[in-house]
């Protein structure tokens, strides 16, 4: 698979409506940041860049749990439409 291609996948997990999170490792991508910035970003600031927060799920272990981005606040970072979604 091309970097084309590749970037074109994860610029489409935006506006997949239904999807509401994406790891980090993918925002980081989407953002154009690598995977080491983007972690040291967080450990610094809880955020990939200033208005995306990392959002950290775990119900027992904080220090292992799963560490995720909202897709509403790349889009907004990015500067794209909010989505809508049809019921």
């Amino acid at each position: 698979m091309s970097t084309q291609t590749n970037s074109n996948g994860l610029s489409q997990l935006l506006l997949d409506a239904n999807r509401h999170t994406v790891s980090v490792s993918q925002a980081a991508a989407i953002l154009g940041i690598s995977k080491s910035t983007a972690s040291k970003r967080y450990r610094e600031t809880g955020y990939l860049i200033e208005g995306v927060p990392v959002l950290r799920h775990s119900a027992k272990d904080l220090k292992r749990g799963r560490c995720v981005v909202s897709t509403t606040h790349l889009r907004h970072a990015l500067g794209l439409p909010d989505l809508v979604v049809e019921s």
